[in-house]
């Protein structure tokens, strides 16, 4: 019979639990290399390691990417809040600003603008909906009684968006070009203007009622003398004496202004009694 050899019980697993714990022993190396690393890089602490040193250059490298990815996810985290923020007011702005234009409408319909429109072709549906909101709105703005801007429209072109005088006047309150320019330069826009701009109702309802507004400004709040300059320019309207031939011309327009004014300012029931 053989004699065996003795048996070393425990040493086999002995040697896998020394690997492991080295294993585990370097894991928490490095960890805390990289949360010491990660720590001075964000403090300005710590400088790049020496190239030689492989070790020190990947817990460098590991730290930077995981404080430039905790970074990342917290600039993702603000911008998401900014986000939600900005679409939370931009829908209250809505809801305010479709809240006001129906308002604007209704006291459009109040003075009776959609009577005037309604033999118009030109305007229909929404669009024509936006254009009396529009009235209410830019009067408003300018310090102007709607009835008066409504009254311009209809001497001016009678509703029509594609209205052009003789002269080159465009649209519902026959801008001209010139004019155009004139006024969005003055509001520090610079933007080059073509004709066909003033055929967008709402944009020459914008222009129309802003020049009326800085003429009634021009001249103290003189009607008259604003109306015949809106008709015929400023230099007339200053220059033109009243009781002269001219003066009776000129005083054709802004007294078919006033006529139309006045019949927006009747009550609807007393129009249809006439």
């Amino acid at each position: 019979m053989g004699v065996s050899p003795p048996v070393i019980r425990g040493r086999g697993p002995a040697g896998r639990r020394s690997a492991a714990s080295r294993r585990r022993s370097l894991a928490l190396a490095l960890a805390f290399a990289c949360g010491a690393s990660a720590s001075g890089a964000v403090l300005g602490l710590v400088k790049r390691p020496d190239p030689d040193d492989r070790f020190a250059n990947l817990t460098f490298t590991t730290a930077v990417a995981v404080e430039t990815a905790r970074n990342a996810n917290e600039r993702a985290r603000r911008a998401e809040g900014d986000l939600s923020l900005a679409t939370s007011r931009i829908q209250a702005l809505s809801v305010a600003g479709a809240e006001q234009e129906l308002a604007d409408l209704r006291e459009a319909e109040r003075i009776g603008v959609s009577r005037f429109m309604k033999d118009g072709t030109a305007l229909w549906g929404d669009e024509r909906r936006r254009v009396m909101a529009a009235i209410v709105r830019e009067a408003r703005r300018n310090g102007l009684d709607p009835a008066l801007v409504a009254a311009v429209i209809q001497v001016e072109s009678h509703f029509d968006p594609f209205a052009v005088s003789s002269a080159g006047a465009c649209g519902l309150m026959q801008v001209m070009p010139p004019t155009a320019r004139w006024l969005l330069e003055k509001e520090s826009e610079r933007v080059k203007i073509r004709p066909a701009h003033l055929f967008n109702p709402v944009f020459n309802i914008e222009l129309g009622t802003g020049y009326l507004a800085h003429l009634m400004s021009r001249f103290d709040g003189d009607l008259t003398r604003a109306l015949i300059a809106y008709n015929a320019g400023p230099r007339v309207a200053r220059s033109v004496q009243r009781g002269t031939s001219a003066w009776r011309r000129l005083h054709a327009y802004p007294r078919n202004v006033l006529a139309a004014y006045k019949s927006f300012l009747l009550m609807p029931e007393q129009v249809a009694a006439r």
